[in-house]
């Protein structure tokens, strides 16, 4: 038990539980705290809005310098594919939606995927990478703004009819003001979809390098929150969202051992305060990022199929998970969520 250094960004308690120690690259060191009232597992102090900006842009470069290009191509492929299936079912339910906002669009490939099927709609993007909005523009024409979710005041006057916030829970500082500032973005109705890691899939590493080696972990990418299935639908619901869809799948981490098993061979990296500075002034070549030569990645035969339904039924078949969990059981390596602005809230 601790006395926590920031309150809980959910329910304001200073009571916690040490699950481990941390070092966000050579930035900031953190305490890896659960909340002894609702639960949710966070930095402890938070990131600093300086740290997070460096080693967001340090991890963007970064796997896109380890990463082969062909496998940077092929999870190009696969985002837009999902970005498919996703809009596919939305249609299928009798959602159209004309402005969507994706916070942390990366590649940009499943907005990309959603536009097939919703080949009006207007898409905006967000994020706090420089480097991640100029290829959103030049690669499929978005709008693109600087900022995060909780920087609410960047979206004045707008309204949109679905937020997509893909891997980007698990990133933001305030996750009750976020949740609230994603309802007043929305229109009446409207829908948010996101996935985020199982938390306690996600701490498994740092929670096992403390337990075996009373060392701090390394954390490269910044996930400061990491939750409990039941304290993020509790979250949503006080946020005014009404479930839709909620389940985690990906369960072969589970049976790996991840979020049960006591094992040092699953613990999380030693931290050697890794240099953000090294990452940033390398920078990176065009011709590493292959998301810019669009017309080569979706110009093979199976995307240039004339029969629209059979290239969704296509992509369906590649990316439908059999299981479905409960969340609240927080077994599964990700939380898909689907969640509709309640009408009560104005």
């Amino acid at each position: 038990m601790v006395t926590r250094k920031e309150p809980c960004r959910i329910c304001g308690s200073f009571e916690g539980i040490k699950i481990a120690e941390t070092e966000f690259w050579d930035l900031q060191e953190c305490n890896i705290v659960q909340c002894t009232s609702c639960r949710l597992i966070q930095l402890d102090p938070m990131l600093t809005a300086e740290s997070t900006a460096k080693g967001c842009h340090a991890y963007y470069l970064k796997e896109i310098a380890e990463t082969p290009v062909h496998k940077q191509m092929r999870n190009l492929v696969r985002n837009y594919r999902r970005g498919i299936v996703f809009a596919s079912l939305l249609k299928k339910k009798g959602y159209h939606p004309e402005k969507i906002l994706e916070f942390g669009p990366g590649s940009g490939y499943f907005s990309a995927g959603v536009r097939y099927i919703f080949t009006d709609c207007a898409i905006t993007v967000a994020d706090i990478v420089d480097d991640v909005l100029k290829r959103n523009r030049e690669v499929h024409g978005y709008e693109a703004i600087k900022g995060s979710p909780e920087d609410i005041q960047l979206f004045e006057g707008k309204r949109f009819d679905l937020i997509i916030a893909r891997d980007i829970l698990e990133h933001v500082t305030d996750i009750g003001k976020v949740a609230g500032n994603i309802a007043s973005l929305l229109k009446q109705g409207g829908l948010l979809h996101f996935i985020t890691p199982n938390g306690k899939d996600d701490v498994w590493g740092h929670f096992l390098n403390w337990k075996f080696r009373k060392k701090a972990s390394e954390l490269l990418i910044n996930h400061v929150n990491y939750f409990d299935g039941a304290g993020l639908l509790k979250c949503l619901n006080d946020a005014g969202f009404v479930k839709k869809e909620y389940f985690t799948y990906q369960i072969k981490y589970r049976l790996r051992g991840k979020g049960w098993k006591k094992s040092i061979k699953l613990a999380g990296m030693k931290s050697t305060k890794r240099s953000a500075d090294e990452f940033i002034t390398a920078g990176i070549k065009d011709e590493a990022m292959p998301f810019i030569q669009k017309e080569k990645i979706l110009n093979s035969f199976i995307f240039r199929i004339k029969q629209k339904w059979l290239f969704v039924l296509y992509c369906r078949f590649k990316h439908h998970w059999m299981i479905h969990l409960n969340p609240v059981r927080n077994i599964g390596h990700e939380i898909h969520g689907v969640f509709v602005k309640s009408a009560d809230n104005q």
